[in-house]
């Protein structure tokens, strides 16, 4: 009988994409320009109920909106970045939260991403939000990181439904192409953890090799992943995903000049916790570090502070990076 990796493997090799595919037109695409992007990862917290230190979603919830909003406007206002591309992967997001995120950061906003638990507006969502006028949507798909990854399912003693979200998109300016995937990775279970790194980066790859015609585009096609990975620098999900090399922690990247804010990217919400409880979780990752044709340059990473008027706005900072795909 095959182990449960090696059928997902298998499975993934021949994925089509038309199944979970959204097309646009698409203009040439111009690779000797530098392609600058922000990239925002943050743990949102699901809508829980109020406790002394965690206030309920009514009141976090405009904090959230305007700590992301003015993250994204700093980046096109900032000239080092180069009116960067925004990016955003959030992760617990239930349905009624993306309704109000998606209401408060505006109708120049989209984003894709469903919830966890039927594949449709049920649990946790991991959305990737954008903007259509900065970055077109070629292509998007969606796997669940189980066994069964075309249906919404478990990795055997995972916590909680978890999947990846990888998605090509095309610079408006200048034709230039990339993936973004984001992710959650599971809390309970090291081993889901870990087989969930292998799986998600099976389907980055997938994507990527199916956009990519070096013959006809010579794009390097770079790919950004953010997730919550419940797992810190030497754990078992980070650890794999140094182990199989694909992608590289920006936060290694980034020289320590361009390193800004606290280290740590969760916190809990009680203040006197934080020194026993706090850890670096939340990552980007950028890459394919394989790639020499793929040159990035981390401009600037920073962990932002997820206290706002004297609100927890989440347990986990917000992280950004600004980097820059360097001219071929």
């Amino acid at each position: 009988m095959r182990s449960p990796l090696i059928f997902v493997l298998a499975s993934l090799v021949g994925i089509v994409l038309a199944t979970a595919m959204t097309t646009t037109t698409t203009t040439t695409t111009r690779a000797a320009d530098p392609l600058s992007l922000r990239v925002l990862t943050f743990n949102i917290r699901y809508a829980a109920a109020g406790s002394k230190y965690e206030k309920p979603w009514s009141v976090r919830g405009p904090l959230v909106i305007g700590r992301v909003a003015a993250a994204m406007s700093a980046a096109a206002a900032a000239a080092e970045t180069n009116n960067a591309v925004p990016v955003v992967g959030m992760q617990e997001v239930l349905h009624a939260q993306l309704q109000d995120i998606a209401a408060g950061l505006g109708p120049a906003w989209a984003h894709i991403g469903t919830g966890r638990d039927d594949g449709k507006e049920a649990g946790e969502y991991c959305p990737i939000f954008y903007r259509p006028d900065r970055a077109r949507l070629l292509a998007t798909t969606q796997k669940w990181l189980s066994p069964t990854p075309d249906v919404p399912s478990f990795w055997p003693g995972a916590g909680s439904r978890r999947y990846v979200l990888v998605a090509v998109f095309e610079e408006a300016a200048t034709g230039r192409r990339f993936v973004a995937a984001n992710t959650h990775l599971d809390n309970a279970s090291s081993r889901a953890r870990s087989e969930g790194v292998r799986i998600a980066l099976a389907v980055i790859r997938d994507v990527r090799d199916a956009w990519r015609d070096p013959g006809s585009n010579p794009d390097p096609l770079p790919v950004v992943l953010t997730g919550d990975f419940n797992s810190e620098p030497g754990g078992d999900a980070y650890a794999e995903m140094v182990r199989d090399g694909y992608l590289r922690d920006a936060y290694e990247l980034a020289d320590a000049r361009a390193r800004f804010g606290p280290y740590e990217t969760y916190t809990g919400f009680v203040p006197d916790e934080i020194p026993d409880v706090g850890g670096r979780i939340d990552f980007l990752w950028l890459g394919p570090d394989a790639d020499a044709a793929a040159p990035w340059d981390v401009v600037r990473y920073e962990v932002l502070d997820n206290v706002v008027d004297g609100v927890f706005i989440s347990d986990h900072r917000p992280v950004f990076g600004d980097i820059v795909l360097r001219a071929t």
